[in-house]
């Protein structure tokens, strides 16, 4: 499977593309780039958008959501835990942090934690990471880990926003630790990372 970031309108949430070589299929996850830069992307990829996943539900992860829905008609997934924080301005803190009431439609599916999906002949599997919000996840790959918000370099998802929790959280890195050292890390926001490293760097972890 692979992987690139595409570069996003606004508060620095990164925004990723996943794609699958064989069959050209692609995801999009947390969306917060531009439709003019994910179609941009996906014509230089040669690829096709099939969905959209969110890694929570916080504004600065959804910016674009509704305008990528409507100019790629694809569908879009949360854990069901945060599936009401879309339409909300409060649950999803922009009315809080930006004073702003960003609202979003309610998402195409839910998630519980632990579904595989399947990209062409690739998979990649929710995992369930509550701590920053109650609806957080995680998606893994072979190889790598798209972490949203729970973890960063040498940093982690804040819980002082609703929803948030320190405990829940810290068994939610602790999972994350067992993986394997050499995992890539690609966060919700800053630069991409591995296991191995943030075990050794993270005052967090």
């Amino acid at each position: 499977m692979q992987l690139c970031t595409i570069p996003a309108s606004g508060f620095a949430a990164n925004c990723y593309l996943l794609w699958d070589d064989v069959s050209r299929q692609a995801l999009l996850v947390d969306p917060t780039a531009s439709v003019s830069a994910v179609a941009a992307t996906l014509r230089e990829r040669g690829v096709t958008l099939t969905g959209i996943l969110l890694t929570h539900g916080h504004f600065d992860h959804i910016l674009t959501l509704d305008a990528l829905r409507d100019a790629f008609g694809v569908p879009a997934y949360i854990h069901r835990a945060d599936a009401e924080m879309l339409g909300d301005p409060v649950r999803n803190v922009s009315a809080l942090l930006v004073g702003e009431q960003i609202r979003r439609r309610p998402a195409d599916g839910l998630w519980d934690g632990g579904e595989t999906l399947t990209l062409g002949e690739e998979t990649l599997t929710v995992l369930s990471t509550p701590g920053h919000t109650p609806g957080s996840v995680c998606f893994r790959g072979k190889d790598f880990l798209v972490s949203g918000d729970t973890l960063f370099d040498r940093s982690i998802g804040r819980t002082d926003l609703p929803g948030g929790s320190w405990s829940v959280l810290s068994a939610s890195l602790a999972g994350l630790c067992l993986l394997p050292g050499d995992t890539r890390v690609y966060p919700g926001h800053g630069p991409d990372t591995t296991i191995e490293e943030q075990i050794k760097a993270n005052p967090y972890l």
